[in-house]
């Protein structure tokens, strides 16, 4: 009710992109994803605080693992890329350790202005089992990591973020929109042989959620460039125009053109 009623939170900011992102939705069905989107938004901030005082067993508790057929054969003794978004409750997605005692989690996250508030998410993620580096030192702290301890890693990546204009992005048809998308988790998969998974983070009731995997890349097969990342934006897109409440509309995620800095885009094609 206060971040709908009394502050409005970015409410032209979602209803703006809603509307672009569904035309053939009436005014009455945007405004109804609008209202649940608020409500799933107040879920988070709740569920966010109390990973404070959560523990292993109350993990295992609030999480189900939906993992494709042969996803333990295929990771064994490997590393592995794991490709998620603002989808659901994203701060839960490294719970992907409880399942994998061999592998170390590391997850990519982008710091937040406020030293204060950057220290508070960083204990509240951090764990024994969970590694978490900031988006400019990932690669290097994963290369570096690589077979430590007898353990293989698994490289957590949230890659709906919203990308500049740079060389380590690329244009994407998504939502009706031409979108930029950060392939950093492409580029590790293709170098180093490395299976991709897609992770989709289903709600099934407040603070409980099921982990859906979906294997983009299996390490080997050849590939074309963008086509991994390709293959993670219809995935997110399903999910999304599934049950569309449970994305961050509140997030400005198209602020960029084709064009608006012509010698990154060699690589662009609309994908109407």
């Amino acid at each position: 009710f206060v971040l709908r009623r009394v502050m409005h939170y970015r409410y032209d900011v979602i209803m703006r992109q809603l509307r672009a992102s569904f035309p053939a939705k009436s005014e009455t069905e945007i405004a109804d994803i609008c209202h649940r989107y608020y409500d799933h938004l107040a879920e988070m901030i709740i569920e966010t605080l109390s990973l404070a005082r959560i523990n292993d067993k109350k993990r295992r508790k609030n999480t189900e693992f939906n993992l494709t057929e042969g996803f333990f054969d295929q990771i064994k003794g490997r590393d592995a890329v794991v490709l998620t978004s603002h989808y659901g409750f994203w701060e839960i997605a490294l719970n992907l350790y409880l399942e994998l005692p061999n592998h170390r989690v590391v997850g990519a996250y982008r710091p937040i202005k406020s030293a204060i508030v950057d220290k508070l998410f960083r204990r509240l993620r951090n764990n024994n089992a969970v590694d978490i580096v900031a988006s400019q030192n990932f690669m290097r702290h994963f290369l570096l990591n690589r077979n430590k301890d007898g353990k293989n890693l698994i490289a957590g990546l949230i890659a709906d973020q919203n990308c500049p204009p740079t060389k380590g992005c690329c244009w994407h048809r998504f939502l009706n929109h031409d979108s930029l998308f950060f392939d950093g988790g492409e580029h590790l998969a293709v170098k180093y042989h490395l299976p991709v998974y897609y992770l989709e983070l289903e709600r099934i009731e407040a603070g409980r959620y099921r982990h859906n995997y979906t294997c983009l890349y299996d390490g080997e097969e050849p590939i074309q460039p963008h086509e991994i990342t390709e293959r993670y934006v219809r995935c997110l897109e399903r999910t999304i125009v599934a049950k569309p409440e449970y994305w961050m509309w509140s997030h400005r995620r198209w602020k960029y053109l084709p064009g608006d800095d012509a010698k990154y885009y060699d690589n662009y094609k609309s994908k109407e």
